[in-house]
């Protein structure tokens, strides 16, 4: 059971990851084609401020129904169901092709509205932007639902590597249509950002191509297992349909709990801002830019993982439901994992943030502070990602819902009192508080409901604790010393800062971790100190 969540979690943060990481690597030399400063701090703020409600509506586009159906599949595949979850399936296509028009219309006719309320200084040309992405949201619902079959199935593969060729035809794409209309055309600046977000269809295109590839190569396994299903029952699909949305609600809902509080920011700091300083709209907007627009593109590396390893526990956690110690098993190697692969990721790019901001975006000490506690921020809401998902998976989706609404609740009360006493800093506490209390209160509900014991001595989370506190402290100390030795404000001497001090913070985890033996712990790997009985360690 663990390894198959481990195969799943390879697949599922192999593409999440790769993606994420060439969805930033692409800022480098798109930014460098806008030019000047200031038009690379007004792309990425209306980058963002298209992005974000974007992703609210992608995720309404779904309705959760991704997971709903792999987990509905999973149940049948379990039984020995296979006809139904094909008829299932197929039903489901259908309805998030129309899903996917509606939610399209819907940005395309609210993009006026979101853009008056972001914190930019165009909002006719953040207009423009929000509408380029619309056709994209047509095709997603359907290759999610496509994705969700895969995973239903437990084939994670299609899903990990769609996810890849998606982003990788998007960045050319981008490059591409910035090149040709920025700097051989001449266009303007919103054309240019305009039609990188456009690329997100051909995108999307090309990543529904694989999977109709992939599901032609692997026709004869599931025709294979149609064969040998069960009869087709009589099914009910306005019954499973209406289960599900109301399974999919919670789901999508809580889906969208960091996109909500990102909208919060979106839709408040600006006006907060005007409220209680004497800052003009441009240096709002390039404030914005700096703790949000920027950093958001290295947080979503450690939230899609996090996202990865919840999402693999899922079909896993459907087909041993009833059985209260598979359930407990299999929560307790999913906290394992995301402990043993959030954490160090975490502490090395908070760390190293000023530097990652220079690499990408240009020196800004400001720029710099900003990114690091924006990465810190990101630990609760991985956790909170991961946690929710859960706890929706044991049923509890009232519960989830209901918490979900206080994170909202307290966000949007510190709001206020915060971004006046610290701005950028306080909009990013504000999220660190809502978040972090919340991530707790739902960590001690699944640790209570599945009866699982944290033990004070001899525990893995104990080793795990005391591996990660001791990385910490080498990890801080290898830091300083490089920062006060080799300041950095250049580029490519960042560049070379963050890899040479990256590797090192990677030995030196890699030797607790070996001595802790992480890697049995977190990953059920035959690595560490109590193997060295094998003649391999000799």
């Amino acid at each position: 059971m663990k390894n198959k969540m481990l195969s799943g979690t390879f697949w599922m943060s192999f593409g999440s990851i790769f993606s994420r990481v060439l969805g930033v690597v692409y800022l480098i030399p798109w930014l460098m084609m806008l030019g000047s400063q200031q038009h690379q701090m007004t792309a990425q703020a209306m980058f963002n401020a298209a992005y974000t409600p974007y992703a609210l509506f992608l995720s309404l586009g779904t309705s959760g129904f991704p997971t709903a159906i792999s987990r509905k599949i999973a149940g049948y595949n379990a039984e020995n169901r296979y006809l139904d979850s094909q008829h299932l399936f197929k039903a489901g296509l259908l309805f998030m092709s129309i899903s996917g028009l509606i939610c399209g219309s819907l940005l395309f006719v609210f993009a006026p509205a979101i853009a008056k309320s972001s914190p930019v200084t165009s909002y006719q040309a953040t207009t423009l932007v929000i509408r380029f992405l619309t056709p994209a949201l047509f095709i997603l619902p359907v290759m999610s639902i496509i994705r969700g079959y895969f995973q239903g199935n437990q084939d994670m593969k299609p899903f990990g590597i769609s996810q890849l060729i998606e982003q990788f035809v998007r960045v050319i794409g981008i490059l591409g249509a910035s090149y040709v209309s920025f700097i051989v055309l001449k266009q303007s600046l919103t054309m240019a950002v305009g039609l990188s977000t456009f690329a997100t269809f051909f995108g999307a295109i090309a990543s529904l191509l694989y999977l109709g590839y992939y599901y032609q190569q692997r026709r004869p396994q599931y025709q294979a297992q149609l064969s040998q299903s069960a009869p087709a029952t009589k099914m009910n699909l306005k019954a499973d349909f209406m289960t599900i949305i109301k399974e999919a609600i919670p789901f999508v809902f809580v889906g969208a709990g960091i996109t909500l509080s990102q909208l919060v920011d979106q839709f408040t700091f600006k006006q907060i801002m005007l409220h209680v300083t004497t800052q003009s709209a441009t240096a709002i907007q390039n404030l914005f830019t700096l703790f949000s627009a920027n950093p958001n593109k290295i947080t979503t590396v450690i939230i899609s993982l996090a996202l990865a390893v919840s999402e693999t526990t899922l079909p896993i956690l459907a087909s041993v439901q009833g059985d209260r110690t598979k359930v407990t098993k299999v929560i307790v190697n999913n906290f394992k994992m995301l402990f043993g692969l959030i954490a160090p990721m975490i502490i090395i790019l908070a760390l190293l943030a000023p530097q990652i901001n220079t690499v990408f975006f240009g020196f800004d000490q400001q720029g710099g502070q900003l990114m690091r506690w924006a990465i810190i921020v990101s630990l609760p809401l991985a956790v909170f990602t991961d946690v929710f998902t859960l706890i929706q998976a044991l049923g509890q989706h009232r519960r989830a819902v209901t918490l979900l609404v206080v994170v909202l609740a307290i966000k949007a009360l510190a709001q206020y009192p915060l971004v006046l006493l610290f701005h950028a800093n306080g909009a990013l506490l504000a999220t660190f508080i809502a978040f972090a209390s919340i991530s707790v209160a739902g960590t001690v509900y699944l640790l209570k409901a599945c009866d699982i014991k944290l033990k004070s001595k001899n525990s893995d989370v104990t080793t795990m604790f005391a591996a990660v506190l001791q990385f910490l402290v080498v990890a801080v100390v290898v830091y300083i010393l490089g920062d006060r030795l080799f300041p950095v404000s250049d580029r490519v001497l960042a560049f070379i800062f963050a890899a040479v001090e990256g590797v090192m913070m990677l030995g030196a985890f890699g030797l607790f971790g070996s001595f802790y033996s992480m890697p049995s712990i977190a990953l059920n790997l035959k690595i560490g100190r109590q193997y060295k009985q094998y003649k391999h360690f000799r």
